[in-house]
């Protein structure tokens, strides 16, 4: 029962003005904005999203400016 006063006191108590300043008000935004961002990161299932082709920086298919590979297996077999 007590819990139940305070929280009627406290919701009486909103009823009031109150002055608050432009950087409090932009403060308090921001602050809810960036907790509502990252509960949502958080609370969000797993996804696996890939940006970009993750082909790395040795482009295997694509020789057109660069030498071509030397493979020394075959360089040994023609020595012996």
């Amino acid at each position: 029962m007590m819990m139940c006063h305070k929280i009627r006191t406290f919701w009486n108590s909103l009823d009031k003005k109150i002055t608050v300043n432009k950087r409090e008000l932009f403060l308090g935004v921001t602050c809810c904005t960036l907790a509502g961002i990252l509960t949502g990161m958080l609370l969000s299932p797993k996804k696996t999203v890939t940006i970009g082709s993750n082909n790395g920086n040795n482009n295997t298919g694509n020789s057109a400016g660069s030498a071509p590979a030397k493979d020394d297996d075959s360089a040994g077999a023609e020595e012996a």
